[in-house]
């Protein structure tokens, strides 16, 4: 019977391609990142050019392939078909190793997605990045953030000044005037949201300096949900507590820390304006390190954007600074953590890891 279904799945999965990727219907362009398409059963069977040259096989040896021949045994699973505790059905983004011909290991940065076609998963999208060229394209970034951060303080400074005078002139119109105050308060509001922009910006141009302290984990968790219950109840949002800690601690900053969880629930939060759950899992990995996992039930990342959710100034939403998701992920670098992102149409979940303290 598994054999009918993979055999069924396969021949839809080449009509995928005959229809789409041979077409240049593909949702990847064949000349951009190097990729590859493979079966639920493990087999390539769609390779671009790039990736040849990256793995530095043929594409007719790598179309006699499976994932197996090309990842190390501990990438995959049980079955050797997918990608340990991964599921085929989300867009995911991890890091790994893949064989070169020559036996060479490279570590590689591995974006998968799954293949829908007639309302079925046929086969996976991988997308390869090497991850020396991603650590160079990172310190260039950085070179560039150092710069953007020194302009960024300037600018601040200039503006702080007259916008502290023209709220305090707005202020004392405020109280004189008797007509109706509406316009004023948009004034209002709006000179607020240029200050938090303001305060954003300072953050990336001048961090403040970490105060390193011992924390608890689950209390700093507990701390950040009782500020957020309020405004989950007011968007018809539940949120639901997993956690498998105890009196595991982390060294960091309070505030700083607290900022990133809050930051990562409020935009939870926004992504279900129909209500709904997300749920906050903390759990010990390992005698090393604690995970926190926020999953939400909104519509999902899309995947051009997912990649580009750390970035400065990079926004989707209509109000946003595109400064709350870089800011995260700075204070998480700091704190020697990592940080990943899944995504589907079904919700997306925010993943962060920080060391313990022994």
């Amino acid at each position: 019977m598994r054999r009918e279904k993979i055999r069924r799945l396969n021949s839809l999965l080449e009509i995928y391609i005959d229809t789409n990727v041979d077409k240049d219907f593909s949702v990847l362009s064949k000349k951009a990142d190097p990729f590859f398409i493979f079966s639920r059963d493990g087999q390539l069977v769609y390779v671009n050019d790039i990736c040849e040259t990256l793995l530095e096989y043929s594409r007719l040896e790598l179309l006699h392939m499976k994932l197996s021949d090309v990842f190390v045994p501990t990438a995959l699973n049980e079955t050797q078909t997918f990608f340990f505790e991964k599921d085929y059905k989300e867009l995911t983004s991890f890091d790994s190793q893949v064989r070169r011909k020559l036996g060479a290991l490279l570590d590689v940065n591995l974006t998968t997605f799954p293949i829908l076609f007639d309302n079925e998963v046929v086969g996976t999208y991988v997308v390869l990045k090497d991850i020396t060229l991603i650590k160079k394209e990172r310190e260039l970034m950085s070179e560039k953030q150092v710069a953007a951060g020194q302009l960024a303080a300037g600018i601040a400074h200039e503006i702080r000044n007259p916008i502290t005078a023209i709220k305090g002139f707005l202020q004392l119109t405020m109280s004189e005037y008797k007509g109706k105050p509406m316009y004023f308060k948009i004034i209002e509001s709006e000179i607020d949201r240029i200050e938090a922009i303001l305060k954003e910006l300072m953050v990336i141009a001048k961090p403040t300096k970490i105060k390193h302290k011992k924390l608890n984990v689950r209390l700093l968790l507990e701390q950040v949900l009782t500020l957020m219950e309020s405004q989950a109840l007011l968007n018809d949002i539940q949120i639901e507590k997993r956690f498998n800690l105890e009196g595991e601690t982390v060294l960091g900053d309070e505030n700083q820390l607290k900022q990133v969880f809050i930051n990562y629930i409020k935009n939870a939060i926004e992504a279900m304006p129909d209500g709904g759950r997300i749920q906050v899992e903390g759990i010990l990995l390992n005698e090393d390190s604690v995970q926190i996992r926020i999953i939400d039930q909104g519509h999902g990342i899309p995947f051009d954007t997912l990649s580009r959710i750390n970035e400065p100034f990079f926004t989707t939403k209509e109000q946003g600074t595109g400064l709350g998701m870089s800011v995260s992920y700075k204070i998480i670098e700091e704190h020697k953590g990592d940080f990943n992102v899944k995504s589907s149409t079904d919700g997306t979940c925010i993943e962060v890891k920080l060391p313990i303290m022994p």
